[in-house]
């Protein structure tokens, strides 16, 4: 059971480091297309220069949640990589339920306050139809103070409890493998003990003493 919640947790996290990834082109494409209309023809797009920042903002929250899941996130391994591998494990444990939880949740609490008062501005439709239109139209919510800007500001600050939410999911997989990993290692190591002590009995001397039984 524990196994398949850690494989729907790396699927759901894969898929969002392929999103980030997905959302890197996009980035690209928005800022090429941007520099080529300043520069070549005077024109550019306050609308396309936003929606940059915001790309950019949402690959780097994304990424994170896939960074700890792969473990190509920064560490201080000059410490860490020094150490036996069931000491890494150890030290991912008590980081992970000390730091990476905790942080997770305030963050994905105080994110979604964060995210429901850009929401909150303004006045709303009072229908589903009349939300969907006010959403492509004048926008819901904060909007851009800058003309020709973006509305709708609270989908981009949504991305921040989501991205602080996978976050927590990866941290959740990541226990999950380090404690397996310990486990198997100690299980590992009392086979060992046990074939030792079964040899030693064998030959008819005590493993600690070496003295005859």
């Amino acid at each position: 059971m524990i196994h398949k919640v850690e494989l729907i947790i790396n699927f759901v996290l894969d898929s969002t480091g392929k999103l980030a990834t997905l959302l890197l082109i996009v980035l690209v494409g928005i800022i090429s297309f941007n520099v080529i209309g300043r520069y070549a023809f005077n024109h550019s797009s306050v609308g396309l220069e936003e929606l940059s920042w915001h790309l950019y903002s949402s690959i780097f929250l994304l990424g994170i949640a896939y960074a700890v899941r792969t473990h190509s996130h920064v560490r201080v391994d000059l410490i860490y990589e020094s150490r036996a591998g069931i000491t890494r494990a150890m030290i991912d444990i008590v980081g992970t339920l000390l730091f990476l939880l905790p942080f997770t949740v305030i963050m994905v609490f105080y994110g979604a306050v964060f995210a429901m008062e850009s929401y909150s501005f303004g006045t709303h439709a009072n229908s589903f139809a009349g939300l969907v239109e006010q959403f492509f139209t004048t926008g819901i919510g904060e909007r851009s103070q800058d003309p020709g800007g973006l509305n709708n500001r609270w989908v981009i600050k949504s991305v921040i409890p989501l991205a602080f939410f996978l976050t927590l999911l990866s941290g959740i997989s990541l226990l999950i493998d380090r404690c397996r990993f310990v486990s198997h290692a100690k299980e590992q190591a009392s086979l060992i003990i046990d074939g030792s002590v079964n040899t030693d009995a064998s030959t008819g001397k005590c493993s600690d003493s070496g003295e005859s039984l």
